[in-house]
C-alpha cells in the first residue's frame, strides 16, 4: 500500500514539476549525467567514495554539472571561479537552505544554525556565534586548549593503541569545557556518546534523496507501524538525541551560572551579557544562546576529531614531513618546553602542516547545500529556482591552477609558493560560511587544532611512534589505513 502511494505521488510530481520548470527559449541547463524517465539521476547519486564520482563528472561536464533527482535540480560547482561567482558575488539569492523534512522536522535538526533558512531567524543567529567565537572572546579559552592538548599526550604516552578514543576525548573536552563549562568523563562520557548518535544521523540524513519523506513532505503523517516506514523508528530514536543534545548541557550550564558556580564558557558569558540588558532582550533570545551553543558543541564533537583522524594518518604515512615540523619546533622551542599560542606566528611550516591537512583530505566532500531563491542564468545555463546548489570541495581543494601539479599529494609546503590559497573552502561559502568572517584562517586553526604542534613535537618520542615504526609493513598499514580512512574520510 505504501510503495503503490508512493509510485502514484512520484509520477504526479514529476509530471507537475516538469510543467513547472520549463527552460527559457535560447538556453539550456548545465551539462550531467543522461537522465531516466521519472527517476532522473536518482540511480547516479553515488553512496559511497562519492568525491571519486564527483570528479569523473567534473572531468566530464565542466565546471557546472546539473542533476535532476525525482524532481529535485542539483547543480554541482567545481571550480573556485565558478564557486566564487554563484555563492559569494551572487550570495543575496544563493544562500537559503533547503528544508529537510527528515533531518530538520522529524529528526529535530532545525536548531543548527548551518541548517536555518536565510533570514532574519538565520542572522541573529549567526550574530550570537560571532560575538562567542570572535578572535577575542576566543583568547580567553587558550588555557582551557592548552590545558587539553597535554591531558592528550599524556594519554598518548599511557594507552597508545587507543590514540581514536584520545581524540575524541580532546574534542569532546574542550568543546564541552569551552561551550558550556563542562568538564567530561576520561571514558563513555554521555555527552561524548550523545553527540556521535546524532551527527551519525545527520549524516544518514542529511544526503539527497535519502529519505523518501524530503522528496514526498506527505509521508511524514504515516505512523511508524507501517510496513515501509521505518524512517518514522529512526526519526523517533534521533530525536530524543537531538533534543538532549540541544537542551541537556546547556540546562546544566545555566543552573551553573544561576548558582553562581560556572566556569567560564561561551554560555556563562552569553547569559551575562543578557542578564545586563533584561529589559530590552527578545524573548527567544536564550533559545538562541542555547541553540548556538549546542551547534558549536556538534562541530567540536563531529569535524575537529575528523580532522585530528587526517593529521595523524598523514604523520604516519609521510614521517619526513612530521621530521620537517619536529626539526622547526626544535628550533624555535626546543626541548624543554611545549608550544604556546604565542609561539604560531614562528612556526611557518606547522602551520601550513594544520592547513594541509584541511585541504588534503577535506572531511566534507561537499558543502551543505545552498538554494537558489529566484531562477538565475549563468552564461548560456539556466538555472532554475529551488535548485539545490553545492560547492564541490573536493575538487576545488584540488584545483592544480590553485594548489599545484602536486595538489593530491600531502605538501604543507605548497603554502609558501606565491598565489596559493589558504584552504577556506573546507568551511564552506558565501553568506553561509561556517564560520564568522572575521576570523582569520590561522587563528581557526590554532584555536581549534592547537593540539598538532606539541603532538608533533613529541609523537617520535612515544611508544605510539615506536609501535607504528616498529610494525611498519603490518601493523600501520592496518590500523591507519582501515581504521583512520575508513572512520575518518569514507564517512564523508
Amino acid at each position: 500500500m505504501l510503495a503503490a502511494a508512493a509510485t502514484i505521488a512520484l509520477i504526479t510530481f514529476y509530471l507537475l514539476n516538469y510543467r513547472r520548470r520549463r527552460v527559457p527559449k535560447g538556453l539550456r541547463l548545465p551539462p550531467g549525467p543522461p537522465r531516466k524517465p521519472i527517476i532522473g539521476n536518482l540511480t547516479d547519486m553515488p553512496h559511497y567514495r562519492q568525491w571519486e564520482t564527483f570528479k569523473k563528472w567534473h572531468e566530464l561536464y565542466g565546471d557546472m554539472v546539473y542533476l535532476n533527482v525525482l524532481g529535485k535540480h542539483i547543480l554541482f560547482l567545481n571550480s573556485s571561479k565558478i564557486a566564487n561567482e554563484l555563492l559569494e558575488k551572487r550570495s543575496l539569492i544563493y544562500s537559503d537552505r533547503p528544508h529537510f523534512i527528515m533531518l530538520g522536522d522529524l529528526v529535530g535538526f532545525d536548531w543548527i544554525p548551518t541548517l536555518m533558512c536565510y533570514g532574519e531567524r538565520f542572522r541573529r543567529h549567526r550574530q550570537v556565534l560571532y560575538q562567542s567565537l570572535n578572535s577575542f572572546c576566543l583568547d580567553r579559552y587558550k588555557l582551557i586548549q592548552t590545558k587539553h592538548a597535554r591531558i592528550l599526550l599524556s594519554r598518548m604516552l599511557a594507552e597508545p593503541e587507543d590514540f581514536l578514543n584520545h581524540l575524541r576525548y580532546l574534542t569532546g573536552a574542550v568543546t564541552m569545557e569551552l561551550t558550556y563549562g563542562i568538564k567530561v568523563k576520561p571514558k563513555d562520557d554521555p555527552f561524548i556518546r550523545t553527540a556521535e548518535i546524532v551527527l551519525g544521523a545527520a549524516g544518514e540524513t542529511a544526503a539527497p534523496g535519502a529519505f523518501l519523506v524530503d522528496i514526498f513532505p506527505f509521508m511524514r503523517y504515516i505512523p511508524d507501524w507501517i510496513p515501509g516506514a521505518t524512517f518514522q523508528k529512526k526519526a523517533k530514536f534521533w530525536r530524543y538525541h537531538s533534543l538532549r543534545m540541544n537542551k541537556e548541557p546547556y540546562e546544566i550550564a545555566k543552573k551553573a551560572f544561576e548558582s553562581g558556580s560556572s566556569q567560564p564558557s561561551m554560555v556563562a558569558l552569553s547569559l551575562e551579557e543578557l542578564s545586563t540588558r533584561q529589559q530590552t532582550a527578545l524573548s527567544d533570545e536564550e533559545e538562541i544562546i542555547r541553540n548556538c551553543a549546542s551547534s558549536i558543541y556538534a562541530g567540536g564533537a563531529d569535524t575537529t576529531t575528523s580532522v585530528l583522524y587526517v593529521f595523524m594518518l598523514a604523520m604516519v604515512l609521510f614521517p619526513d614531513i612530521q621530521k620537517k615540523a619536529h626539526e622547526e619546533l626544535d628550533l624555535i622551542i626546543g626541548p624543554d618546553r611545549f608550544p604556546e599560542f604565542t609561539d604560531q606566528p614562528f612556526l611557518p611550516y606547522t602551520t601550513a602542516l594544520c592547513k594541509e591537512a584541511l585541504r588534503w583530505h577535506v572531511i566534507a566532500p561537499t558543502a551543505a547545500p545552498h538554494v537558489l531563491t529566484q531562477d538565475d542564468i549563468v552564461g548560456e545555463y539556466f538555472i532554475p529556482a529551488g535548485t539545490w546548489v553545492l560547492g564541490n570541495s573536493w575538487e576545488i581543494l584540488h584545483e592544480k591552477e590553485v594548489y599545484g601539479e602536486d595538489a593530491d599529494t600531502f605538501n604543507p609546503e605548497r603554502y609558501f609558493r606565491p598565489g596559493v590559497k589558504d584552504p577556506i573552502a573546507a568551511f564552506g561559502y558565501g553568506r553561509r560560511y561556517d564560520m564568522p568572517r572575521p576570523i582569520p584562517l590561522r587563528e581557526y586553526l590554532i584555536h581549534h587544532y592547537s593540539f598538532p604542534s606539541p603532538l608533533i613535537h613529541n609523537i617520535s618520542h612515544t611508544r605510539l611512534y615506536t609501535r607504528f615504526e616498529s610494525k611498519r609493513n603490518v601493523y600501520n598499514w592496518y590500523i591507519l589505513s582501515e581504521i583512520l580512512v575508513d572512520k575518518a574520510l569514507l564517512d564523508f
